[in-house]
């Protein structure tokens, strides 16, 4: 544990577990610093039945949609002081489209990191999250939801010397207009989401690392299992100190052994992209 100090002192830059991770992590942009991160993801579903892949959604971006998406997730952070950042973030969705702006899930967020043990190598922080509403055609076709949302997330984190260990618990409120569809369906989607999840991350060596995001959130369509599970692999390449490569493919089923077995109904989300720090 010689390196335990050392990696304490370097927390606020230690910001690389969002994306391509579900899983936030305890770190904040050093005050005056800029963060960057942009991704490019394609979800599909995959079951016998189609009509029922298509409730089954892939946590993280939320798509509520009945086809395959490709999309541009950004996000740009600005480190406050050395424990608060700020972010502003939107996606860019190629496809679907329609009569509609391909931008949505425009998202405003602060994260405090509040408590931190240097000596035993962990950090708490807190995110609230506010999400600007979308058009009505953006939540017919299942892009985004036409009432302003908002929630909050509870991050720790612990630092070992090889081995990283991160976990959240949020919840979020997600109302949207009841006077119209939500990805063409007429189905109420429950408008109180939770999400539970932990992500351990190894050093393979420098410069390269190997993550395992697990967790389980609540289904948004209320004629559906309340919850689903899902399981990311995720590998980040850093050939610059200010520069990561992250690449990671997930799945989401409504049972853990459909995850393990790809035998049942699931979705999935395949995603490449930089996080760039200055």
């Amino acid at each position: 544990m010689r390196l335990t100090p050392l990696l304490l002192l370097l927390l606020p830059m230690l910001c690389n577990a969002f994306e391509p991770l579900n899983t936030d992590d305890a770190g904040t942009v050093p005050k005056g610093k800029n963060q960057i991160e942009m991704y490019f993801f394609k979800t599909a579903n995959h079951g016998v039945d189609a009509t029922e892949a298509e409730n089954v959604i892939a946590p993280g971006e939320e798509y509520f949609g009945t086809q395959s998406a490709q999309a541009f997730p950004f996000t740009y952070t600005r480190g406050l002081t050395e424990t608060i950042e700020a972010s502003i973030g939107t996606t860019y969705f190629a496809n679907p489209t329609g009569n509609y702006s391909p931008f949505s899930n425009k998202v405003i967020s602060v994260k405090w990191r509040f408590a931190q043990d240097e000596e035993a190598g962990w950090a708490l922080a807190i995110k609230p999250t506010f999400t600007l509403p979308g058009t009505k055609q953006q939540q017919i076709n299942g892009l985004d939801l036409a009432l302003p949302n908002y929630g909050v997330n509870l991050i720790g984190s612990q630092y070992w010397d090889q081995i990283e260990v991160h976990v959240n618990a949020s919840y979020e409120r997600t109302p949207y207009n009841t006077n119209y569809q939500i990805a063409f369906s007429n189905t109420p989607n429950r408008k109180n989401i939770l999400f539970f999840s932990v992500a351990p991350i190894w050093t393979v060596t420098q410069g390269l690392k190997l993550a395992l995001d697990m967790g389980v959130t609540t289904n948004p369509p209320s004629d559906e299992q309340y919850l689903t599970n899902y399981a990311l692999l995720a590998l980040i390449i850093s050939p610059l100190d200010n520069l990561d490569i992250g690449l990671s493919y997930l799945r989401s089923a409504t049972n853990i052994g459909t995850l393990m077995t790809n035998s049942g109904v699931n979705s999935s989300r395949s995603e490449i992209g930089f996080t760039w720090r200055f």
